[in-house]
């Protein structure tokens, strides 16, 4: 497993070249020659804060070229099998929690939101949930959710289909 921290890196805030640099990022792996132990593997380090990180896997499972996954160390997603690759699903449940625990905060978080499916830089400042995903975490997480689905779906509605339903909440 090749382990790579991006963590420093200045991602562009634009979509276009945001998608052009995760991928152009990706072109730099070195082919695998075989499945399974020959097949070459990338964990990209994207985020750190506290005793979690989200990273990128890659391949994914999908086998769909340029496909990644999200994944968090440290937090569980599933409880009847371990994974730490949120879904839509786990993200819209920790936000409906969210959103019941401080609706007042929650508008300030959704404020965050939009502004990551802007790709704009956002400000979580007294935006302290104590409930679920950490806020720092789960932000992180929308963000490539975001940016995968515009790898994966560009010429159709990319980041469009997660984020609405994040406002349907």
């Amino acid at each position: 497993m090749n382990e790579i921290d991006l963590t420093t890196k200045d991602f562009p805030f634009d979509r276009t070249e945001l998608r052009k640099s995760i991928i152009n990022i990706f072109l730099d792996e070195l082919p695998g020659t075989g499945k399974g132990d020959l097949c070459s593997k990338y964990e990209y380090i994207v985020y750190k804060g506290n005793n979690n990180e989200v990273y990128l896997k890659r391949p994914a499972q999908f086998n769909n070229g340029f496909d990644f996954t999200i994944h968090v160390k440290g937090i569980n997603f599933n409880p009847n099998r371990y994974t730490t690759r949120p879904t839509h699903q786990n993200i819209f449940d920790d936000l409906k929690n969210k959103k019941i625990e401080d609706p007042k905060m929650y508008e300030d978080l959704m404020i965050e939101i939009e502004n990551i499916f802007n790709v704009l830089s956002f400000d979580l400042t007294n935006i302290n949930f104590t409930s679920g995903i950490p806020t720092d975490i789960l932000c992180e997480t929308i963000k490539w959710l975001f940016v995968e689905q515009d790898v994966t779906y560009w010429n159709f509605s990319g980041r469009n289909m997660f984020y609405n339903g994040i406002l349907e909440i």
